[in-house]
């Protein structure tokens, strides 16, 4: 795996703040052009000044995810641009909390339309064109899931549902790409001080109050941005398909694992 990353682009959705913002300026300090894509297209250009402030070349792009041709453009502008893409970090998301039970269809169309099928649109725009490049350099796709998307959270379940698909998506892309030698990571952070409780929308029915006051984050530990995008770096260099950035989440994905080992002995 090449460790010169020098000269070469990366490509961050939902860059214009949190983990997207430091993995942009991590790319950065690491030499690469940045494509800061997000929403919030201000957001998207002051992380992009902080980038050209390193150094390297950066472009924003107001994208929405959700859109497939608004994906679609982002695309166009990336390879307009820098004429390659050579680390693309899917990491646009959003959240919402609250039992299952009480989630309203608003909540399941609007976090699928973002953490999943934001997650689709930009594969289905990127990867033609990562083929396209033929095989010689670094290529490789990094899709942000969660903690929550290896082991469930109580109220947390929307976000959650749509976390697990994401892993589900990098663990069949990966095997899918590989012919192709392009690499696939899924990003599992834990809780990380960002922007993204900012976007949870206002819930007063009971039950239905942020994940924070009902504790459900006891098991692990905080990490910051910054750390969570070093890890991500860390991964990229050495292939790997998980990427975790905070370690005391091992322990709850153990007992899920341990539950499921042991229900297929039941059968057995």
């Amino acid at each position: 795996m090449a460790t010169d990353l020098n000269g070469l682009t990366a490509v961050v959705t939902g860059g214009g703040s949190g983990i997207g913002q430091a993995m942009c300026l991590t790319w950065a300090e690491a030499g690469m052009n940045v494509v800061v894509a997000d929403v919030l297209g201000e957001r998207a250009e002051e992380t992009a000044r902080q980038v050209e402030a390193k150094g390297v070349r950066a472009l924003a792009v107001a994208c929405d995810v959700g859109d497939a041709g608004s994906v679609e453009a982002l695309a166009e502008r990336a390879y307009q641009a820098f004429g390659q893409v050579n680390v693309l970090c899917n990491n646009a998301g959003v959240v919402q909390f609250g039992p299952v039970t009480l989630a309203p269809q608003a909540d399941w169309d609007w976090l699928f339309r973002v953490n999943l099928w934001g997650v689709v649109n930009v594969i289905r725009a990127f990867v033609p064109r990562l083929r396209a490049q033929g095989e010689d350099g670094l290529r490789h796709i990094v899709n942000t899931a969660s903690l929550s998307g290896i082991f469930a959270v109580p109220g947390l379940g929307v976000y959650t549902a749509s976390k697990y698909a994401v892993v589900g998506i990098s663990e069949t892309l990966r095997d899918e790409l590989k012919k192709d030698g392009i690499g696939v990571s899924v990003l599992c952070p834990g809780p990380t001080p960002s922007r993204i409780n900012e976007t949870a929308r206002v819930a007063t029915e009971p039950g239905r109050r942020p994940l924070d006051e009902a504790g459900q984050f006891s098991f692990t530990e905080t990490r910051t941005a910054a750390d969570v995008a070093a890890s991500v770096k860390a991964g990229v260099l050495a292939g790997r398909l998980y990427i975790f950035s905070h370690p005391g989440g091992r322990r709850a994905a153990e007992r899920r694992f341990k539950e499921m080992l042991a229900d297929f002995e039941a059968v057995a």
